[in-house]
């Protein structure tokens, strides 16, 4: 599964996808394999829930991480 998932953003990379996108694709990925290994229905419902970052807060948060 990670080699599929690496294939796919190498081919959205390749494609000219901006790196928000990219982000995008991430975070919906993450929250997909969320639902995807929910055993009860509580934890579909946390999965649904799943708030996200957004890229803007993301990209602030790892410059100034890289600035360190």
């Amino acid at each position: 599964m990670n080699k599929c998932l690496f294939v796919a953003i190498l081919l959205l990379a390749l494609t000219g996808c901006s790196n928000k996108q990219l982000y995008q694709a991430g975070q919906d990925y993450r929250k997909s394999e969320c639902i995807r290994a929910a055993v009860s229905a509580s934890q579909h419902q946390d999965c649904l829930k799943l708030k996200r970052q957004s890229y803007e807060a993301y990209e602030a948060e790892r410059k100034a991480i890289n600035q360190k």
